[in-house]
């Protein structure tokens, strides 16, 4: 992109003593009635006009490429922000653009050389960190120009904006429904709660030597004959994550963004391996099928004042092949929690409710239920909450 589609004017200290004391000798001259004093005076306000215009006018043809690797962070993590500026241009500061919310790893200012058309391209680069998930805007450059005389600076943009999307911080967890254990007979399938490792429970025919331990008497009454437990091969289990984002259900801001990094980190857990993870918020967001969409939603998801009832959202939510079903909601919407709907064919449900630090929770039929306390780690959320 070339430079010069926004620019403004201002005079340095010096350009303004310049014109004050032209002022200062047009009034004494024409007190005093001497026309060499105001022919001074003159002179020396065109030198002001003259630097305002060639600060102006000067010709700035600078393209501009900038590139931010990775293209998405966590808060507190750098990133590298990468310029390339190539064009025609006398000697004149730069500096990007940049957000208040941002730590900066180097320079993001400095003095462009000397460029003339055909030159290799200036290479600048430095680091950001952002405090807080969000899309940053990164740009465009501004290029300060001073006049021979010192009198004026003129600042001009140059580039496009680069948008850096800052994702919610993911910890390890541990929820009280992992996963979901599948037999034969898919009506008899159950939810588990697991640690470790995530293994099928598929039944085979009994060989010689099984432990009888290992005897899976569900698919042994189903089937008519003796079938044990095959626990060797990763399953893929889908889990659906529920977030509410109604306004008055939730007691703070710090508390809705302590339950963003909740929602971050579920997703994280049950999208793992061969696990499939949704995210369903409101009708706005839709439903996030991959993990990397519902963390490009969580990055910029704010509170609305409107919003889905709880059962309608868990409606919602078992729309799509659903084996484990987290709820995640703030205290407000406790007194909701007797009309979800019953959840049937081994659906598992565990319903969060964020600041419930006392972890009394009445359970819904047919779920288990959670209290978080929001002054805990993430990491700690579901630790002996259900």
């Amino acid at each position: 992109m070339t430079a010069s589609r926004r620019r403004s004017v201002r005079l340095t200290p010096r350009g303004w003593a310049l014109l004050v004391s032209a002022g200062i000798a047009a009034i004494t001259a024409y007190a005093l009635g001497w026309p060499a004093l105001l022919a001074t005076a003159a002179f020396v306000a065109a030198l002001v006009l003259v630097g305002v215009v060639a600060v102006t006018v000067s010709p700035v043809r600078l393209g501009v490429t900038r590139r931010v690797v990775p293209e998405t962070a966590s808060p507190g993590i750098p990133v590298d922000v990468h310029l390339q500026v190539a064009g025609s241009a006398l000697s004149a500061e730069w500096r990007d653009r940049l957000p208040d919310r941002v730590a900066v790893i180097g320079a993001a200012a400095g003095v462009l050389p000397t460029m003339r058309p055909g030159a290799a391209p200036a290479d600048v680069s430095y680091g950001v960190a952002a405090a807080r998930r969000g899309l940053l805007a990164i740009g465009p450059l501004e290029i300060d120009r001073l006049d021979p005389l010192g009198v004026a600076i003129a600042r001009r943009s140059a580039g496009e904006t680069t948008t850096l999307t800052v994702l919610p911080t993911v910890h390890p967890v541990g929820p009280p429904v992992l996963h979901a254990r599948v037999d034969l007979d898919p009506a008899d399938s159950t939810a588990t709660g697991a640690t470790g490792d995530q293994r099928d429970a598929i039944a085979r025919e009994y060989r010689p030597g099984d432990a009888l331990r290992t005897v899976d008497w569900r698919s042994t009454a189903h089937r008519g004959e003796l079938m044990v437990r095959s626990e060797t091969a990763v399953l893929a289990t889908s889990t659906a994550i529920a977030f509410d984002v109604r306004e008055h259900v939730w007691a703070s801001g710090s508390d809705f963004e302590w339950a963003v990094e909740c929602v971050a980190s579920l997703i994280a857990h049950a999208g793992s391996g061969r696990g499939v993870a949704r995210l369903i918020t409101d009708p706005r967001h839709g439903v996030a099928d991959e993990p990397e969409t519902g963390f490009a939603v969580l990055a910029t998801i704010e509170r609305a004042t409107g919003g889905r009832p709880l059962r309608e959202l868990v409606t919602a939510s078992l729309g799509v092949d659903v084996q484990v079903l987290h709820l995640v909601t703030g205290q407000g919407a406790a007194g909701e929690l007797r009309d979800l709907p019953r959840l049937t064919g081994g659906i598992a449900g565990v319903v969060s409710i964020v600041g419930s630090a006392s972890g009394a929770v009445p359970a819904p039929r047919g779920w288990r239920a959670a209290g978080l306390d929001p002054r805990r780690p993430v990491s700690e959320a579901w630790q002996d909450r259900a």
